[in-house]
């Protein structure tokens, strides 16, 4: 096979090598500065090189030719070859458009896209000095929500384009790593390996990829060798963070006072009862920490100010034949809460080798090793833990119950455990590109494999609460966690690329297979003789031995051919349909069709506004229409499944054995199909003045049908719940894109992004029958997640007329619906949306000289959260601490917004508010050594920079440690300062 290819290629290959001469120069900017990355293209050929870091080229070129240089942000420029083979180029403007950009299985330029589709280059990923590739995306991109959840260091976040489709399925995007289908964390990946971003949000731009492509595509490009010597670079990291803020509770002094307002409340305490020491309402604990004035704060104890270091060392270079890139970068983050941590290496090398003529091929490989173990504190206990609970005893150990309250303990008294978590993910993706001997016709061939495995080892020692002597069982409690997966995809692609007169077009035909494969066992057990072994001598535990396994496979198969059409660059055309069968499909419908047609018209290019509207440089209008697909489910859904996680015995001497048996959402369901989306955008690209200002305009309508989701039957069938096609959602929305350039001078420029997005969602349908799911909170007419409750308009006051039975004055006022004196179930009511109204950010970057800032602000509005400070019997318990300052209701304080501290709730019902905030998201500042500089010291270039992030949020509600989590003691927000340090050599 190798030596017929060779043969092959020999007698393909040909040279014009004698016809050619070398041309070189160097290509600066207008203030004179070198660019690197800048594309030397011969005009009508495929071969080119980019400038290097001091903006030199040389290339081979016939001396008739012509060259053509792009750069993104500058007006591209055509320079003949001269006898003396050297030319130099100074490019100006700011020319987007013409900028090639990244789309599903190829590129384009951004001028003839039809689909809606936003790309994120290097400026806007340098925005945030984090070590997260998607915490530098936050509010950058138009429709593209990012939810930090969990802020802990490597905690992967919710992603979400265009919001949500399916109410149970999967709404998470298709992300595609270098071509191939990543199904990893991104927390992985090393953010300075990545060359841009491209988003896929429509049916047009995603339509290409069918599978998944209901929720948009995330397509990702490493960065790849370019011509010219080695160049080599390092980028370090080193800062220092701090929770953003904490939780402001209640002081000493304010703690006994709200002990006694309980007491005297709910109790009738009058008196020698409320004294701290002589009474009861404090325990005995606390009274004697009371009386020798010892106190704690326990945020002290969970939080910390924490150090990152990250290092990245690069080499980059490459011939005409053969170009290369590897990178190596260590990470060590520790976390803003006691014991939390990530260590990260990450290895990158992709090589790029032109054989002759006809054939390219490409391979990349991508190894990141990463620990993250450590059992960290209770941050809940920690911030309800009185401010008069015992911390440690007299021999150093944490005190289990600090108040001698079981719901509330320690939040430290399992932090000894010993913790190792480890998790490796190789990542391979290669490629083979084939010129056909028929001009415009191509081959190409993509696969990529994906290897991850983790392993948690855990032992909770006699030092820890977890794994203490109780009575004659010895202590001691250990697990073993391995889990693995693998997938691969094989992808073949043939391309036809043809212009006949005005009428240019290309044809793309695809097949592709990918298969996936993840298991995982476990062991755990209780009872060692020792803690010495920890968790390596699990099989010696005494008691309360468990082992677990599982597998899971699934597999798919897709064809796929695309058209795009363009006549005169002024009318275009996309025509896309793909085929994709799926493995976790009934045997009935594995198969699925979604077909897609989008079409533009640059309007600014005719006459009638070319040569009238001198002020306008691009005009277009984008219209999108189609279908894509949603398999995002368990597999195994459509066959019937037995569960054997129960013991029974066997007559009255038995031993317990296992069994089988059919659970209530055990039955399968061989018709089980793809959910479908159809979407329809409608899109505005504009540049003005000189492209001095521009922007995107996208308003889009999706309506999904065929929904996955668990339908609820009659028992008498033997099960109660069944996977099924049922009910359709809406999901529409605005996304606006401005980008100026307010200032241009020669020394001094200052340009501005700000984004836009608005998204309404609603179910339409559920099962047919026109009835809410109010089991599961789902309401025809509503956005897909809400809070559904009684509603709280108020607290119920001295002297106020209660027109309901049975308030009292400090109990919440609910909101009678019915009007009839009564609060029932018939009188909740849907509360509002927990996604939020809408999402906006501004970005401004500056430059003088080489002295560069940037700063960047995001917001999210009117998204619906539950109000734990309000939710008084919640969060104190009757016995806790609380909220510093808190308006809560008493006989004296009859205007308070909160209720009483007696109030019962009765009816369980919860609280609620509507929350907005924006976040000074980053600032930096920095500055880039003149290059005389530089190289005065032996580098090309050195840039230093000072960022902060997460410097402040501004909000109507501030108890919360993490506004992305609905739960007001989640991981922390941290605030990062942080310095960089870039070098190239």
């Amino acid at each position: 096979m190798s030596a017929t290819l060779l043969a092959v290629a020999s007698n393909y290959a040909y040279s014009q090598a004698a016809d050619q001469m070398q041309v070189k120069g160097q290509v600066t900017n207008d203030a004179g500065e070198a660019l690197k990355g800048v594309s030397v293209m011969i005009k009508g050929a495929r071969n080119g090189v980019q400038t290097d870091s001091n903006g030199n080229f040389t290339i081979q070129a016939a001396p008739t030719a012509t060259l053509l240089f792009t750069y993104i942000g500058f007006n591209s420029q055509e320079i003949k070859v001269n006898p003396s083979g050297v030319i130099h180029v100074k490019m100006s403007g700011t020319n987007v458009l013409d900028q090639v950009v990244v789309v599903g299985y190829g590129t384009a330029k951004k001028k003839d896209l039809t689909g809606g589709l936003a790309v994120v280059g290097k400026e806007q990923l340098g925005m945030v000095s984090t070590s997260n590739l998607m915490d530098r995306l936050v509010g950058q991109v138009a429709g593209f929500s990012i939810t930090t959840g969990e802020a802990a260091p490597g905690a992967s976040q919710s992603l979400l384009i265009r919001g949500e489709n399916s109410i149970s399925a999967n709404n998470s995007p298709l992300i595609i790593l270098d071509g191939i289908p990543y199904s990893g964390s991104l927390a992985d990946i090393d953010p300075n390996n990545v060359e841009n971003l491209s988003i896929l949000k429509d049916a047009s731009a995603s339509a290409i990829y069918g599978s998944r492509a209901a929720n948009g595509v995330i397509l990702i490009q490493t960065k790849r060798g370019a011509l010219g010597r080695a160049q080599v670079n390092y980028k370090g990291l080193i800062g220092m963070a701090e929770p953003m803020q904490r939780i402001n509770v209640m002081g000493p002094n304010e703690y006994i006072r709200f002990q006694q307002d309980i007491a005297r409340i709910k109790q009738g305490y009058t008196g020698a009862l409320l004294d701290p020491i002589a009474g009861d309402i404090i325990s005995v604990t606390e009274r004697g920490n009371y009386a020798k004035g010892i106190t704690n704060n326990w945020q002290d104890y969970v939080f910390r100010k924490a150090l990152t270091m990250d290092h990245q060392l690069s080499i980059s270079g490459g011939t005409e034949n053969t170009k290369y890139m590897a990178a190596l970068a260590a990470l060590d983050q520790e976390g803003v809460v006691y014991n939390s941590k990530l260590s990260r290496l990450n290895i990158t090398t992709n090589v790029d080798q032109t054989f002759n003529k006809w054939l390219t091929t490409g391979i990349g490989l991508q190894y990141t090793r990463k620990s993250d173990g450590g059992i960290t504190p209770n941050l809940e206990h920690a911030i309800k833990q009185s401010p008069y609970g015992s911390y440690k005893d007299e021999s150093g150990r944490y005190v289990p119950e600090p108040m001698e309250y079981s719901l509330i303990v320690n939040p430290m008294r399992n932090v000894n455990a010993i913790q190792d978590r480890y998790n490796n993910n190789f990542f391979l993706s290669g490629y083979a590109n084939i010129l056909l001997p028929i001009e415009g016709l191509s081959l190409r061939s993509n696969f990529g494999y994906n290897y991850r495995n983790g392993f948690t080892g855990t032992y909770y020692g006699r030092n820890t609460f977890e794994g203490r002597d109780q009575g004659t069982q010895a202590g001691g409690s250990a697990s073993i966690n391995n889990s693995n997966y693998n997938d691969y995809t094989w992808e073949n692609l043939l391309k036809y690329e043809g212009q006949i007169g005005d009428h240019r077009f290309d044809v793309t035909g695809l097949f592709s297979m990918q298969k996936t494969k993840s298991w995982s066992t476990g062991q755990s057990g209780a009872g060692f003789v020792t803690d010495d072994t920890e968790y390596f001598m699990i099989g010696s535990a005494s008691r309360l031995v468990s082992n677990s396994a599982s597998l899971s496979e699934s597999a798919m198969l897709s064809y796929m051919g695309r058209i795009n059409y363009a006549y005169k660059g002024k009318y275009l055309l996309t025509l896309t349909g793909r085929t994709d069968g799926a493995s976790v499909f009934g045997i009935n419908n594995k198969y699925a069709f979604f077909p897609v047609a989008a079409a533009a018209w640059q309007i600014g290019e005719e006459r009638f506004l070319k040569d009238n509207v001198k002020w306008l440089d691009m005009l277009k209008i984008r219209l999108s229409y189609g279908a894509n697909g949603n398999q995002a489910i368990t597999p195994y859904r459509t066959l019937d499944r037995l569960y054997s996680n129960v013991k029974y015995i066997w007559g009255d001497d038995g031993a317990a054995v296992t069994t089988a048996y059919l659970a209530g959402d055990g039955v399968g369901n061989p018709n089980l199909k793809w959910e479908t989306t159809y979407s329809t955008n409608l899109g505005l690209d504009f540049q003005l003045f000189n492209n001095r200002f521009g922007g995107t305009i996208d308003a889009y309508l999706s309506k999904t049908k065929d929904l996955l989701m668990t339908r609820t039957v009659p028992i008498m069938n033997g099960y109660n719940r069944i996977w099924d096609n049922i009910g359709a959602t809406q999901n529409k929305g605005i996304e606006v894109t401005l980008n100026s350039a307010n200032v241009k001078g020669e020394n001094f420029q200052w340009n501005t992004t700000a984004v836009f997005s608005l998204n309404r969602d609603k179910i339409v349908e559920l099962r047919g029958d026109g009835i809410d799911d109010i089991a599961n909170n789902w309401f025809i007419g509503q956005p897909l997640r809400v809070f559904y409750d009684y509603k709280m308009i108020g607290v119920w006051q001295n002297g106020e007329t209660i027109t309901v039975d049975g308030a009292a004055p400090g109990a919440a006022k609910l909101y009678d619906r019915d009007g009839n004196g009564k609060i029932e179930t018939s009188d909740r009511v849907v509360i509002g949306s927990k996604n939020p109204r809408y999402t906006a950010s501004l970005a401004n970057r500056f430059s003088y000289k080489n002295f560069y800032a940037s700063a960047l602000i995001t917001g999210v509005f009117g998204v619906w959260r539950d109000d734990h400070m309000a939710n008084l019997g919640a969060w104190t318990f009757g016995i806790t601490n609380y909220v510093h300052d808190a308006n809560y209701w008493t006989p004296e304080n009859s205007n308070a917004t909160i209720v009483s501290p007696g109030y019962l709730n009765p009816l369980g019902h919860g609280y609620y508010k509507k929350v907005s905030y924006v976040q000074v998201k980053n600032i930096t500042f920095g500055y880039k050594l003149p290059q005389k500089i530089a190289k005065k010291v032996g580098v090309n270039g050195i840039d230093i920079n000072a960022s902060i992030n997460n410097l402040n949020t501004i909000s109507n509600i501030r108890e919360v440690l993490n506004y992305d989590n609905s739960w007001m003691a989640s991981y922390p927000t941290a605030r990062s300062y942080m310095f960089g340090l870039n070098i190239n050599f």
